[in-house]
């Protein structure tokens, strides 16, 4: 956290001024309230904090699936195994499965919670990331960002909140239940920043507007592993998600560059 304050004092910034107007802005999002005193609101959880792809599979998703694997007379068992969690896994490991996603043009039917949750399961397979969790959970968070709609500051990637300043500040005076959400939506953002918009961080640190990619990726980090660690909201499981997350990130964020290198499309 030091290397931001440093760094906004180099530049001339006033780091709790520059946030202050961010941290209303979060306490809205959280709260529905405007202004000072929504501090004292009740803070709003949000809904589906933990993304997933998994469990939101649709029809068309799996004859997608069926139609891949299907011999005659087979789609019957597909179905079964489609209907159990780790029957589903299984078929959705096998190359065939994969390798039919980027190259048939019958996939331009599935669903984006299915197409994400292919590409980094399989990114994350070959990296040596075999937890299909967290392949989960990061394919739902690449879901949302990426078809976000616009104008969402903790959605919407590109023109949200991309400097670490802006959850610094509020992230550091903020307890319970909204600093576990800060620290979360701070992960989300620098994950999916570092991951599918390297280049992005990269310019920008060569203008000398910003620290390096590594200095994000850690602050991603650091983001998952606090929320980890937050017992009073988080359960468990969610927790070790998180915390493997947190101490895989570099792996799992250059795994995330080669899905955007070679098979997802996000404009200039």
């Amino acid at each position: 956290m030091g290397r931001v304050q440093n760094f906004a004092e180099s530049c001339g910034v006033d780091l709790m001024s520059e946030c202050t107007g961010y941290y209303f802005t979060f306490l809205n999002y959280f709260s529905g309230s405007t202004g000072p005193d929504s501090a004292n609101c009740q803070i709003r959880m949000l809904e589906h904090w933990m993304p997933s792809c998994r469990n939101r599979f649709t029809a068309a998703d799996f004859d997608f699936v069926a139609g891949t694997l299907a011999r005659e007379g087979g789609i019957a068992h597909l179905a079964k195994l489609w209907e159990d969690p780790d029957g589903r896994r299984e078929m959705l490991d096998l190359k065939e499965v994969f390798r039919s996603l980027i190259e048939s043009p019958v996939a331009v039917g599935v669903s984006p919670r299915f197409y994400f949750y292919l590409l980094v399961r399989h990114s994350f397979l070959d990296a040596g990331l075999s937890d299909p969790d967290l392949a989960d959970y990061v394919a739902g968070v690449m879901t949302k960002r990426v078809c976000a709609e616009t104008g969402d500051p903790l959605q919407d990637v590109t023109r949200g909140f991309t400097h670490a300043a802006e959850f610094l500040s509020f992230i550091t005076r903020s307890r319970g239940r909204m600093r576990f959400h800060l620290q979360l939506a701070a992960g989300n953002q620098f994950l999916v920043l570092t991951g599918l918009y390297p280049t992005f961080l990269k310019q920008r640190c060569e203008r000398g507007e910003a620290p390096d990619l590594e200095f994000y990726e850690s602050f991603a980090s650091n983001a998952y592993r606090g929320a980890a660690d937050c017992r009073m909201v988080a359960a468990a499981g969610s927790r070790q998600v998180l915390g493997a997350l947190a101490e895989s990130l570099p792996t799992a964020r250059r795994s995330l560059n080669r899905v955007a290198e070679e098979f997802v499309f996000l404009g200039e």
